[in-house]
């Protein structure tokens, strides 16, 4: 955490002076998102990254991380949601690698890049940790008190079957919580773009137990090519490479930008049957802006497997991902143009 704290000191520096443009871009690009009008909106944006320059050129990485995860549990227990913040830094990742990452970038640019990636992870962390903190004190306190009401005998049966039912949905956001936050870490340091897919895939699909899961972006051609990661028989693999036109289900989400959730594909005209035994399907599709750069493809032998939560945490997890391989593009584009220059 030193380290990093000392490289984000000179990011600080880098970045003060053009503080202003950052703003403008972080709060244009949130405002479409009905955070409040624009001048509330910059005007948040502007005490925000004011804030975070004051922590970072103070080398006080550790503070801004324990601020953020004590705001993120206030939030929680008044019920509001961690994806609007969630979001709101993910839009700040963007507007700060544009303005780092120069042209024909140096090594002090990549460790810059690769310094505010790191942060920002840990940010979400916290947001993600904050969360699940509070979803598994929830659990604790359903728990409580369905015992306590489950001792008068005549409401017993009743309170015993809302127990179990705020068990079950409790037990499942807290799944939803561990993944996103086990995605993170796993494709955190990864900077090569195949093995980055592949280990969303499989991290993503051991955790869920889905039969199937995909990640895939469009190349220059417009063709899908990416990675997968299956149950055990289902293919002749269990991991590979995937590739071949937008069509099906993942088709539809990409034309449409809009996630896909599919309870019976049997009832799906688009469906196209390429993993046996696959009764329902979620697409989540890769957007950066209005731009479409892929498609997370979940796919499960149980019919009716996805519901709006999942739609949600899907989302998320598709926003996680198109920052991970924006940066380790460009990570390896700036490493090959280094390696290219003269000595």
């Amino acid at each position: 955490m030193k380290k990093l704290a000392r490289t984000l000191q000179r990011v600080a520096e880098r970045l003060r002076p053009q503080r202003d443009a950052v703003v403008e871009e972080w709060a244009r690009a949130l405002v479409p998102l009905g955070s409040g009008t624009a001048d509330e909106v910059r005007a948040d944006c502007a005490r925000s990254f004011d804030a975070l320059l004051v922590r970072l050129s103070a080398g006080d990485v550790e503070g801004l991380l324990v601020e953020e995860a004590r705001q993120a549990s206030l939030d929680a227990r008044r019920g509001k949601s961690t994806v609007v913040r969630a979001r709101e830094l993910r839009i700040l990742s963007r507007c700060l690698r544009a303005h780092l990452v120069a042209p024909d970038p140096a090594p002090d640019d990549l460790e810059s890049l690769t310094s505010v990636d790191e942060l920002i992870m840990h940010r979400l962390e916290a947001l993600l940790g904050a969360q699940e903190e509070e979803s598994t004190r929830r659990l604790l306190e359903t728990q409580e008190q369905g015992a306590q009401a489950a001792e008068r005998a005549r409401e017993g049966r009743r309170v015993n079957e809302a127990l179990r039912r705020a068990e079950s949905k409790s037990r499942h956001r807290a799944e939803q919580l561990g993944l996103l936050a086990s995605v993170v870490r796993r494709i955190a340091p990864i900077r090569e773009p195949g093995e980055l897919m592949q280990q969303a895939a499989e991290s993503i699909r051991a955790r869920m137990d889905h039969t199937y899961v995909a990640v895939v972006v469009l190349d220059d051609a417009g063709s899908l090519i990416g990675r997968w990661s299956g149950r055990p028989g289902v293919g002749r693999e269990s991991r590979g490479r995937a590739e071949g036109l937008p069509g099906g289900v993942i088709g539809r989400a990409i034309r449409l930008r809009a996630p896909q959730a599919v309870g019976d594909v049997s009832d799906d005209p688009d469906y196209l049957p390429d993993v046996p035994g696959t009764r329902s399907e979620m697409v989540i599709p890769l957007l950066q802006g209005a731009q479409v750069l892929g498609a997370l493809d979940f796919q499960s032998e149980r019919p009716y497997a996805f519901a709006l939560d999942d739609v949600a945490a899907g989302e998320t997890l598709a926003d996680f991902l198109v920052i991970a391989l924006e940066n380790a593009r460009l990570y390896q584009e700036a490493r090959q143009r280094n390696h290219g220059s003269p000595s």
